[in-house]
């Protein structure tokens, strides 16, 4: 039984008298009495009109677009930047794991071990001869405790 309704249950069983206990159920499952903003009553009605099912039984729905905010641009280029900059970022991160600078978790095994996920991101410098692509290691990105791995590395001396 899903938790919310093993409390609701429980808060029913536990609580004052019959009428004071429906009544305060049905307190709790009302609907929200909520105002639509128009687009918000076009985009329903659009739903409406637009949507069917095919032969297989598969709901077919028609992307709900705003009049008059004109036709798209051309967009294939961008695409076709960003898939290449995929297979770049895909084939440093490779690199990088075969020289053993990072290794893959196993998530199902009872691992004790201090485990933690480095966020980063890829930069793509299509004048760089050498090195187009690079990824940026994100060492002050703050985990759900509040520090960083950079506020638990030891800082040594400069030594330029």
């Amino acid at each position: 039984m899903p938790e919310a309704v093993l409390k609701k249950s429980l808060f029913i069983r536990n609580s004052g008298n019959l009428d004071q206990q429906l009544q305060r159920f049905w307190e709790i499952e009302e609907l929200p009495n909520k105002t639509w903003k128009p687009e918000e009553i076009l985009c329903k009605e659009h739903f409406k009109k637009h949507t069917a099912r095919n032969d297989t039984g598969r709901y077919i729905v028609r992307i709900p677009r705003r009049e008059g905010e004109g036709r798209l641009g051309e967009s294939y280029e961008q695409a076709k930047r960003r898939f290449h900059l995929y297979l770049a970022y895909s084939e440093f991160m490779q690199g990088y794991e075969e020289l053993g600078h990072m290794n893959q978790i196993n998530e199902d095994a009872s691992n004790t071990e201090e485990r933690h996920y480095l966020p980063h991101y890829s930069v793509f410098k299509s004048s760089s001869s050498t090195t187009r692509t690079r990824v940026v290691f994100d060492g002050s990105c703050r985990s759900s405790n509040g520090l960083s791995l950079n506020d638990t590395l030891l800082v040594g001396p400069t030594i330029q």
